[in-house]
Parts: C-alpha cells; structure tokens; sequence
C-alpha cells in the first residue's frame, strides 16, 4: 500500500514539476501569458493546426516546410481547447513523459533517490533552448527518450555475451522514428544511433536470427506509421505537396544554408553544442573503464551524430534542446561510476580522460546556467507582447466581417492572424520573402494569385521587401486603409 501510494506521489509530483516548467517558459502558450503568439514558429504551427480543424487541407490551403505530425498535434491542441491552451495540455503531457522516462533511466543505473537527479540537469538545458516552446524540438523529447530508456533497458538486462534484443522495442523505434522524421527530419538522428549500437551488438554475438527479427520489426513499425499519416493526403489529394513541404522544400532549405563559418557564429555554437560535447567525452570515458562497452558506444555514437547534425544547422537555440537526451544519460553514467567506485576513479587508469570529462561537464553547467538568467530576464521583462496584440484588433476592426475570410498577409507574423483571430486566404501567408530564399516558385505563385486571385485585403508589412511585383500591385489595384507601426492594411478597389 505505502509502494502505491509513493508511486502516486511521485508521479503527482512529476506532473506538478512539469507543468510549473511550462507556465513560465513556454510564453508561446502559457495560460499565464495572455494573447502572447507574437513572432516565433511556435503561432506558424498554433495558426495551421487551427485551419486543419475548420477544414483547410494542410500544405494545400497552408504551407510551412515542418512535417505533418507536429500539425495533427497542433490540431489535437485545437479540440482539446480552443485558443494556445489545448496545445500547452499536449506539451504537458509530453514534459510528464519526459520526466517519467528520464527517471525509469535514472533507475536502471542509481538508487530511487539519486534517479531524480538528471532532471535537474535536464531543466537547465531546456531552460535555455525553450524559446517560447511549442516547438519541434521539445515536441520530439519523448519519442527521442522512450527509444533511449528501452534500448538502456535491454543492455542492462542482458549479458554482454547474450545478445537477445526484443523486436516488439523495434517495432516501437521504427514508430518513433518515423513520427520524428514527419515533424523535423533532423530531430530523429539519435535513434538512429540506437537502431545501428543494436544492429552491431547482434551482429557481432552472431544473433543473426534476432539481428533479422528486429530489422523486420523496425521496417513494421515505420511502414504502418507511415501508412497511416500518408492515408490523410492520399484522401485529400494532397501527397506530393506533403512530400514537397517535407522533405524537398527543407533539401533546398539546406542546401541554402551558409552553415557555421563566421567567428561569431563557430563560438555560439561552441557554446550551446558543450553539453553533447560532454556526453561524447563521457561515452568515450565509459569505455575506457570496460563498465558495458555497448552503452558506452551507444553514448558516443548518439553525442557524435547529434553533434553532426547540429552542425549542419543554423544557430538557433531551441535546436539544442536536442541535446538534452544524451547529456542526461551521460551524467547518469558519471554519476553510477562515482558511487560504484568513488575515490578510486582517481586512483585507476585514464585520470585524465576523467579530468577532461568533469571540466567538460561543469563548463557546460555554467554556460547553460549563465543562459537561464539571461533567459528568465528576458522573459520578465519582454513578455508578454500586449501592443502588438491590440494593434492587431485594431486593425482587424477596419475590415468588415463577411470580409475576413479574403484577407492575405505578406511577410506579417502568423501571430498577427492569431491575434485577429483570421484565418489567411492563401496557403503562402508569412514569410514569403524567407522561403522565397530557397524556393524561387514561392515568389512567383504568390504574385501569381495577386495577380488572377486576388484577395479582397492585404495586410503588408511596414518594412521595405523586395518584392517589387506587390507594391505595383498595391499601388494599382489597392488602397491604403490605415496602419499601425508595423503593418498597413490595403482594400481592394478594382474589381
């Protein structure tokens, strides 16, 4: 009775950390954070998960280059809740998998008590990269550590010599891969180090047999997954403008990048990369010391290709919340070595590697504590965005309601739309001139449809584009309404 009742309280106690977690660091939705969209991603995906839940087809009628899983969420958030709250119910019940999961981790290596510890390691770095939240990264989280705790499990259960890895677990990471890979490519690169540490322990005990089974099983789990999100754009007709937003707009996405060169840029990174820099050492370190030599690969293996693909990346900070799930397991390992062997590490081999592991660990502490002050400062003292929220009604008041559904934003936040509660009329609503970059045919398909389509009212940013097709347009076809110090709003007055 006691075992349940602890059981209880912690999981109450998960839940509670959690969600106090998100009422202040996830300003994009917080409950506590009113009428707060303001310019991040996070109002792109909020935006088009309300249009799929009034009927707009998704990539069709509303375009971002984001796969689709992270959109149905977006639209579960919707029914849920109407408004930014249904999608903070969603994130919630992620940050309580999360923490779960983070210490079922815990558990498999230390005592019930220090099993809490990462969590607080796990915080700081979320601290930092949250920006908002409501986005990929952290919507990742648990299909990245669910993955991570059953491969973990496995190791710890069999014999180094014993190869015997359930294909069911497999069939779980083709799911999860496959879930991450249709919300950000990128994001899925760690099980992707777990299914190869798998495949190698079998292959190398010859367990050519299980090596099979799970390899089947993988395929199973990411063909059925993939079946299922494929299956809404068969039906809606719809499958090559998912494929495109998916995985072709984001090859010229990333061909476009100009990568991590300049001076400012290579030490931002350097910074933000240090907690998987750490993991890295750590998994390395872990082999030295002969504890399990597969953990230990699948450490440095996970450290090294998440590090790759930060790096190919642009330096924004929420991609470093991708870190998260090989820093926590790389300070559960430090801190199993140091109560299984204590004042020995100091007195074994490697002490150096040791060294270099623990400056490692506590640079990468102090860094990411520096950034969570900066980050809470921040946060004090900028959010939220009230005025750019009444401008926006007020805008919004000057255009007749039968017209709202033909009102089209160029270059203007998706948070705008939020915020004046309009829905755009074209699938290119924000960030044209962005897209445009990597992706000429965005240009050319909106002025397209100003030209033989045009909507009733534009909301145009005040800032100088270069598009220069849309200002003719605006100044032939269009008149100034009014605007605010942000955006104008131009009628229609050639029919």
């Amino acid at each position: 009775m006691n075992s349940q009742k602890n059981t209880i309280i912690k999981y109450l106690a998960l839940a509670i950390t959690a969600f106090l977690f998100l009422l202040f660091f996830s300003y994009a939705t917080s409950p506590i954070f009113s009428n707060n969209y303001g310019i991040s991603d996070s109002a792109i995906f909020l935006l088009i998960g309300k249009g799929i839940t009034s009927g707009h087809i998704l990539y069709v009628d509303l375009f971002d280059h984001k796969g689709p899983v992270l959109f149905f969420l977006e639209a579960l958030g919707w029914l849920i809740m109407p408004d930014r709250f249904g999608s903070f119910v969603i994130q919630w019940i992620f940050m309580f998998a999360d923490l779960i999961l983070i210490v079922k981790m815990g558990q498999l290596f230390l005592n019930k008590k220090r099993a809490w510890i990462p969590i607080f390691f796990f915080f700081l770095i979320l601290a930092s990269t949250f920006e908002g939240g409501n986005l990929t990264e952290e919507l990742s989280l648990p299909f990245l550590l669910l993955p991570l705790y059953l491969v973990l499990e496995q190791l710890k259960k069999e014999p180094i010599k014993k190869a015997n890895h359930n294909p069911l677990y497999a069939f779980i990471y083709g799911v999860c891969f496959t879930l991450i890979v249709f919300m950000r490519l990128n994001n899925a690169v760690l099980i992707g180090a777990i299914v190869l540490v798998v495949m190698i322990q079998l292959f190398a005990n010859k367990a050519y047999a299980d090596f099979f089974h799970n390899v089947l099983g993988f395929i199973a789990g990411a063909l059925i997954t993939f079946t299922a999100i494929a299956s809404y754009f068969m039906i809606n007709h719809a499958f090559g403008d998912m494929i495109y937003a998916t995985f072709l707009f984001n090859m010229k996405y990333a061909e476009g990048i100009s990568g991590i060169f300049s001076p400012e840029s290579l030490v931002k990174f350097a910074y933000s990369i240090s907690p998987v820099i750490f993991s890295g050492c750590m998994g390395i370190y872990y082999l030295l010391k002969k504890e399990d030599k597969y953990i230990g690969l699948l450490l440095t293996t996970g450290s090294l290709v998440t590090f790759f693909s930060l790096l190919l990346g642009g330096i924004f900070y929420h991609y470093f919340t991708l870190t998260t799930p090989c820093f926590v397991l790389a300070i559960i390992l430090l801190i199993e070595l140091y109560v299984k062997k204590g004042k020995k590490l100091w007195q074994g081999s490697h002490r150096m590697m040791l060294v270099a592991v623990l400056a490692l660990f506590i640079s990468s502490c102090v860094i990411y504590l520096c950034f969570c002050f900066s980050t809470i400062g921040s946060i004090v003292t900028e959010e939220p965005n009230t005025d750019y929220y009444e401008n926006a009604w007020s805008i919004k008041n000057a255009i007749p309601e039968e017209d709202r559904d033909s009102v089209f934003g160029y270059e203007i936040p998706a948070g705008w739309f939020l915020m004046a509660d309009i829905t755009p009329c074209y699938k290119y609503f924000t960030l044209q001139e962005w897209w445009g970059l990597y992706d000429p045919q965005v240009i050319v398909e909106t002025n397209k449809m100003l030209e033989n389509n045009p909507p009733k009212w534009i909301v145009m940013t005040n800032d100088q584009e270069t598009n220069a097709e849309i200002y003719d347009v605006l100044g032939t076809n269009y008149e100034l309404v009014t605007k605010d110090e942000e955006v104008s709003l131009y009628h229609r007055i050639v029919e």
